[in-house]
């Protein structure tokens, strides 16, 4: 789930000390600096969303910027965590109701579900957070032991979304509603209503105001399509194929083994991932997973100084090798355009930059 907010401004005043601390990846300061603001008044729920959350997001421009390594990232992210398990020591357990929130399965972006745990708790709710990548099998026997009020899922990354799918399917079947929260569902939740949650919340604020509103009117059905079916199981059968297809374009080779000139195995991880945002794009019969993916590397390419020629061709291989797939086709074709006229404010592009914020 996202916990966007409106900081207060005495937080935003301490904002860039906090920051400095991150980038240095001091704990005892950022820990100190965030329960100070407490003690002097500020609402935890300010101190989570307004600066934890506010500066998670500028940790991860910076690393998309070049400005950041990996390493620098990974450790302010981990300072940023310690932050919000000081913060969260101080909240006594909820009464109101039961909540479980849990990260879908590959979903590896667990803190800003854990901002959101606390949010919830300091509302009042008992939650339950069961952490990153939980499988579907997992939860739903979970739910099955504890019988929650709700199970809210994460989803920081469109490309889970069919494997959300059947997590949200077999959760209702247990009875216990869906709240659904994060980037991944669409900037405007359409990805969440498609898959037929009980709800969906923008950010950590909504999803308290929705759940003071319990019980919830019975959710509209599914909208994924049996059409997709075919296209999609053939997809995730080539996928391999599809991955060794993008190395050999990027190591200077295509499948005939001609040299094409194009050398770039840096996009290799990153062409991995568009292999896998294309099978989601097929299952929910949506473009913009795909085109929203390209337009947000597109971006990261050029604020690294890098152009599109490596990942076009690698598209165009993609395009070569799936022409019995006529909606990956389109998204391709699409796609190309996008890498070709950069980012562009789709509902993708948007969740793809605050799942890496």
């Amino acid at each position: 789930m996202s916990p966007r907010h409106a900081p207060d401004s005495r937080v935003v005043a301490r904002r860039a000390e906090f920051m400095a601390a991150l980038g240095r990846a001091d704990e005892d300061a950022a820990v100190a600096l965030a329960l100070g603001l407490v003690d002097a008044g500020v609402p935890a729920g300010e101190v989570l969303l307004g600066l934890v959350a506010g500066t998670q997001e500028e940790v991860g421009l910076r690393w998309q910027r070049g400005e950041w390594s990996v390493a620098q990232e990974h450790a302010a992210t981990a300072v940023n965590e310690r932050v919000v398990a000081a913060v969260g020591r101080r909240t006594p357990p909820g009464t109101r109701g039961h909540v479980v929130l849990a990260c879908l399965d590959g979903e590896w972006h667990a803190l800003p579900g854990r901002i959101v745990a606390e949010v919830l708790r300091l509302a009042g709710w008992y939650v339950t957070f069961l952490g990153a990548s939980v499988p579907a099998g997992e939860l739903v026997s979970y739910l099955h032991q504890e019988g929650p009020d709700v199970v809210a899922v994460s989803c920081a990354l469109p490309v889970h979304l069919p494997a959300a799918h059947r997590t949200i399917v077999a959760a209702q079947r247990t009875g216990t509603p869906v709240l659904a929260g994060g980037p991944g569902f669409g900037t405007d939740g359409r990805w969440a209503r498609r898959l037929g949650v009980d709800a969906w919340a923008p950010d950590a604020v909504e999803a308290v105001r929705l759940l003071d509103e319990l019980p919830w009117p019975e959710p509209e059905p599914d909208q994924v399509g049996d059409e997709a079916g075919p296209e999609y199981a053939g997809l995730r059968e080539r996928r391999g194929d599809l991955v060794a297809a993008a190395t050999r374009v990027l190591h200077g080779r295509t499948a005939l083994g001609t040299p094409t000139g194009v050398v770039d195995a840096g996009l290799e991880d990153d062409l991995t991932h568009a292999v896998d945002f294309l099978t989601a794009a097929v299952y929910l019969s949506d473009p913009d997973v795909f085109t929203g993916y390209l337009g947000w590397l597109a971006d990261l390419l050029g604020a690294r100084g890098a152009g599109t020629d490596a990942a076009r061709a690698v598209l165009a291989e993609f395009h070569a090798g799936l022409h019995d797939f006529p909606f990956a086709q389109q998204c391709l074709r699409r796609g190309a355009t996008q890498l070709e006229e950069g980012a562009a404010p789709g509902h993708g592009a948007a969740a793809v930059r605050e799942a890496t914020a």
